[in-house]
């Protein structure tokens, strides 16, 4: 797994009598995973138990952390935290593991400011703030805007496309500046960023960050069961099972064999029908995404998952 660079995490002292937590919160961002990572990572619930992995249910931890933000948190240094105890609802662990799409803003807000995610920073303080004395970790994956904004639209309760994205200057818009703001504003909080594109080849990279949990998971090619061919993913499979790779290097150059011969071009590469979206707009956006993608590798305070 990356090395964290130049950030290291920092454990505040917990209230009395509680234990101290490992937080991995998962921001998503929109449109990125449909809470893959989190089902597949219950699809190994016994694993996960064994290695002290704690994963509320979404359907009790969304309401929960959402009747916490709006409530500001309110959690008094040594008086507990009740947030923890519903979370965990009796179950031990040393991490817990926290995704939803709409930590940074909801489908009409991604676009609201002059870049995405307007309030990444302080929504990002506020889920910290909910849990004094616990070791937070956030993630993220980026998408390039050209797909984005477009699965964006799909996915909001906006009828007009011209109407949702009107108004943007969609050549500004970029992650490195919701990275920069998170980074400002919870420097202490380690942060793993990757590139949706390249999860194919890095998903059990990333399963395992988040985790914390190292070595074989059900599920290990949940994400190309979405995006090859049925024969294709049999016969992967079986080259797998047979020739297990020594490494995660041999691992990727077999995915990516497999990817070129059996991908499924609508699922890797569905058409944007948008009016207005151009190929030459989606080749100028993607050109600017690769170059927004290059400064945030270089920000030297975050660990960036890549094949």
């Amino acid at each position: 797994m990356p090395v964290q660079r130049g950030i290291a995490i920092v454990r505040r002292n917990a209230p009395h009598g509680q234990k101290t937590l490992d937080i991995a919160i998962h921001l998503g961002a929109h449109c990125t995973d449909e809470d893959l990572i989190l089902r597949t990572l219950a699809d190994n619930a016994p694993l996960m138990a064994r290695n002290g992995v704690a994963l509320p249910a979404p359907n009790k931890a969304r309401p929960a952390l959402r009747k916490a933000l709006q409530a500001g948190g309110n959690l008094v240094p040594g008086m507990g935290n009740p947030l923890v105890g519903e979370l965990l609802d009796g179950h031990d662990g040393s991490r817990m593991v926290l995704s939803y799409e709409g930590f940074l803003g909801t489908y009409a807000t991604v676009l609201s400011g002059p870049s995405m995610y307007p309030a990444a920073g302080q929504r990002c303080t506020m889920l910290r703030d909910l849990f004094p004395g616990h070791a937070v970790s956030f993630f993220l994956a980026l998408r390039n805007p050209a797909t984005l904004i477009p699965a964006l639209f799909e996915a909001s309760s906006v009828t007009d496309f011209g109407a949702f994205v009107n108004g943007h200057d969609l050549s500004a818009i970029t992650w490195s500046e919701p990275i920069a703001a998170i980074r400002a504003a919870c420097p202490e909080v380690p942060l793993t960023v990757w590139c949706n594109e390249d999860l194919p080849m890095i998903w059990t990279d990333v399963l395992e960050a988040i985790s914390g949990v190292e070595g074989p998971k059900i599920g290990d090619l949940a994400i190309l069961e979405q995006i090859m061919t049925d024969p294709g993913i049999a016969r992967l499979k079986t080259y797998l099972a047979d020739n297990p790779p020594a490494n995660s290097a041999t691992r990727r150059k077999v995915i990516t064999a497999f990817l070129g011969k059996y991908a499924d071009d609508s699922k890797v590469a569905p058409e944007i029908a948008q009016p207005g979206w151009t190929d030459e707009m989606i080749a100028g956006l993607s050109n600017l995404y690769e170059q927004d993608v290059a400064r945030v590798k270089a920000m030297g305070d975050i660990t960036f998952i890549a094949p």
